[in-house]
């Protein structure tokens, strides 16, 4: 049983850039991150950058012992194919090396064993959506079909084995797309739920929540499950709605179009479209006005395609034409702070490059919710009344 004074042990499986780090900083949570396990190596550095700025590292190995940290380790940088460690330039390694080793890195998942996990009382798991979701191919997760979203089944692996070293955690807290209750994939999911329970877990009803109802003018629904082990029902879904607000919002809260401001200007500029025949198609499903009652639609890891979250008339450096969102906006309206955006300017990523990281997260606000419901009174989290 959690208390005041232990920590809650965290480990964040497809960890991102720490969507979940972020919730539980949010609610002054008493955790720590045991581990994370992630391979895109934008997104190992990003996190670290979010996550880590300032802490000191001590004195760094050879750059040949760094590449030899990092060869034990499969990385990406597409997400889709594994890299070779010797076609980083040195700069890279070392960044990659500070990254994992302050983030507490186990690498790819399907390199992830029970035995060296270290353990934790909560397990997230954020497995990715791209078979899934309507802007894939429908490939699915079904079991041993080698897609990307069949990545669920490495989640199934390591729950046998940290149940056969009696290491399980006691929460479990799933995330995906809400096409994942859809036919064919459900009944994979409803396999996955079956071996949970088979080890001792009791699953919640499926969550599909948006972020409009916790204060994020942002269209955007995800699918959630809790999972508890041992006897105690899973309560989250009956009780995270009541956690739901209005829909009332200011946009300009979230919106930067103070184009006096150089910054701002810079990354709206980025953000700049061409008044291309494809680009008109664009504003003529997507155009909006940036005013206090605007809900922006979901954002993706593409905002360069024919349905992306928002459009807005600008004039910039290519004239007088519309821009996307900004990656600061798109922070924003994923319930990051200015703060934690701007510890990752430094990092020079490219728009495209920023757009994947903060598309594939998870809306912080959200995951506040549920770690309030979940964990309520317990690791410094106040429960509302």
């Amino acid at each position: 049983m959690g208390n005041r004074n232990k920590p809650l042990r965290v480990f964040e499986a497809f960890a991102g850039i720490g969507a979940q780090a972020t919730a539980l900083d949010r609610l002054n949570a008493n955790y720590c991150i045991v581990g994370i396990s992630e391979w895109m190596v934008d997104a190992i550095i990003a996190y670290d950058a979010i996550h880590h700025s300032g802490e000191q590292v001590g004195d760094l190995p050879s750059y040949e012992e760094q590449k030899a940290y990092l060869s034990q380790f499969e990385f990406s940088q597409t997400s889709v194919r594994k890299i070779n460690i010797n076609r980083l330039d040195s700069d890279m390694i070392e960044k990659l090396y500070i990254a994992n080793r302050r983030s507490k890195n186990y690498g790819s998942i399907s390199q992830l064993t029970g035995q060296i996990m270290p353990k934790c009382d909560l397990l997230i798991y954020s497995f990715p959506c791209q078979d899934l979701s309507t802007g894939g191919n429908g490939l699915g997760m079904k079991k041993g079909s080698g897609t990307r979203s069949s990545l669920l089944w490495e989640i199934e692996r390591i729950l046998k084995e940290l149940h056969e070293l009696n290491k399980l955690p006691r929460y479990l807290l799933m995330e995906n797309v809400k096409a994942i209750l859809c036919e064919p994939y459900y009944k994979d999911l409803l396999q996955f739920l079956d071996f949970l329970s088979s080890i001792g877990y009791k699953n919640d009803n499926t969550m599909i929540l948006n972020s409009l109802d916790f204060g994020v003018p942002q269209d955007r629904e995800r699918a959630f499950i809790v999972s508890k082990k041992g006897r105690q029902p899973p309560l989250v879904s009956k009780t995270i709605e009541k956690a739901k607000k209005e829909r009332v919002f200011n946009a300009l809260e979230f919106l930067r179009t103070d184009y006096s401001r150089e910054v701002l200007k810079n990354e709206a500029d980025i953000a700049q479209l061409h008044n291309t025949p494809s680009r008109q198609v664009m504003w003529q499903k997507n155009g909006m006005e940036a005013n206090s009652s605007t809900i922006v639609r979901t954002i993706t890891c593409n905002m360069d395609r024919t349905q992306t979250a928002a459009l807005f008339r600008y004039s910039g450096a290519l004239g007088a034409t519309f821009r996307r969102l900004t990656i600061r906006e798109a922070f924003l309206l994923m319930g990051f702070s200015e703060a934690e955006y701007e510890r990752v300017i430094h990092l020079d990523f490219s728009y495209r490059r920023m757009n994947k990281l903060i598309g594939n997260s998870i809306v912080v606000n959200v995951l506040s919710e549920i770690f309030t419901e979940l964990l309520g009174g317990r690791y410094n989290i106040s429960k509302r009344p």
